[in-house]
């Protein structure tokens, strides 16, 4: 019995070694090749897009479209609030529409606001509290007139056609207290006064 239990024992141990694969013989090491220099590896070089629009993030498409850069055309739109210069003075325009916006020149010192209502204009000194009105259709075509201190508005017209780098943008926020005309400021009258 011993030796049968032997010969199970031997065969159980043959068996099991007989399952085990052979390890693999362990190869002889190379030299690791060198890693190739900056000259030599292949630099990704992404091809050009073909319009600006493809390369702009989608965010910045979106705001895009809903930009001018022509006044005019910021005008016929309608609620557009406005930037550009004319002569290094930085000027702000709030559109309504084409009869009725509101315009800032922003000068060192002072704010001159001016108001343009469908048939009136407003225009004033923050600071002094000064200001002339009339009608738009007493506005005249030269320009460079001062009265109590402000230049008489452009008329309308001259205004839209501006020939300036403006950016405008759609904004539904403008409401009608852009018109507003302070009641602090002393305006001298020149309907009908101002000749062409």
């Amino acid at each position: 019995m011993k030796k049968i239990l032997f010969a199970l024992a031997v065969l159980l141990l043959l068996a099991a070694c007989a399952v085990q694969q052979p390890a693999a013989p362990a190869q002889p090491s190379t030299p690791a090749e060198p890693e190739p220099t900056v000259m030599e590896q292949e630099t990704y070089v992404p091809e050009e897009p073909e319009t600006v629009e493809e390369s702009m993030p989608e965010k910045r498409q979106r705001l895009a479209e809903h930009q001018s850069s022509e006044l005019y055309q910021a005008f016929e739109k309608g609620m557009q609030l406005c930037n550009y210069k004319i002569d290094d003075v930085l000027i702000r325009a709030w559109i309504l529409n084409m009869d009725r916006f509101r315009i800032e020149t922003a000068v060192p010192g002072t704010r001159v606001s001016t108001v343009y209502d469908e048939e009136m204009v407003h225009s004033w000194d923050d600071r002094t509290k000064m200001g002339v009105k009339m009608k738009i259709e007493d506005l005249p075509e030269k320009e460079g007139e001062r009265v109590a201190g402000i230049e008489i508005p452009r008329t309308p017209e001259k205004v839209m056609t501006s020939d300036v780098d403006v950016v405008c943008v759609k904004s539904t926020a403008i409401g009608e207290d852009i018109l507003d005309v302070p009641d602090n400021v002393d305006f001298t009258d020149l309907t009908g006064v101002v000749e062409e």
